[in-house]
C-alpha cells in the first residue's frame, strides 16, 4: 500500500517550458493557481483539455489566436505551477504554435514559442495579469 501512495506517475509533460515563457511567483498554492487559471481560460475562449490541480499543470487545446495585424495562428497555452515557499507558487506560462506539420517528428519538436507581438502572447500576458490581481504576486 505504501508503494502505491508514492507513485512517480504524473500528468505533466516530460519536457520543460521554453525560455521565452512568462514567470511569476504567486501568493497561492499550486493547486489554487491551476484552478484559477482554468476558470479564467474557460471564461476567455481557449478550451482547457487538461487541468490537474494535483500536478499543478494545465494545457489548452489548439485554438485560433486571431489578430488584425497577422493571420490566424493555431496556439496552445500551458501552465506549470511549482511550490515555492509555503503558500506560494512559481508559475510558468507558455504559448506555443506549430509552423509546420511533420508526422515523422515528435509534436514538441515542431512547437515554437509565439512571437512577443502575437495575439497568443497577449492572451498569456492577460492571464498572468488576472492571476496576479486575484492571487497577488511576489515577483514578476
Amino acid at each position: 500500500m505504501l508503494m502505491t501512495a508514492c507513485t512517480p506517475v504524473t500528468t505533466r509533460p516530460a519536457f520543460a517550458p521554453y525560455p521565452e515563457a512568462l514567470h511569476a511567483v504567486m501568493n497561492a498554492p499550486p493547486a489554487r493557481v491551476t484552478e484559477e487559471a482554468r476558470a479564467w481560460l474557460a471564461a476567455h475562449g481557449p478550451t482547457v483539455v487538461h487541468a490537474s490541480p494535483i500536478d499543478a499543470f494545465l494545457e489548452t487545446g489548439w485554438y485560433d489566436a486571431t489578430d488584425s495585424a497577422t493571420s490566424p495562428v493555431r496556439v496552445k497555452i500551458r501552465l506549470w505551477a511549482d511550490p515555492d515557499v509555503p503558500g506560494k507558487s512559481r508559475v510558468t506560462l507558455e504559448a506555443v504554435y506549430r509552423p509546420i506539420d511533420d508526422p515523422s517528428r515528435s509534436p514538441r519538436d515542431l512547437e515554437l514559442a509565439v512571437p512577443p507581438e502575437s495575439a497568443g502572447r497577449r492572451l498569456v500576458e492577460q492571464l498572468l495579469k488576472a492571476l496576479s490581481e486575484k492571487l497577488g504576486t511576489t515577483t514578476y
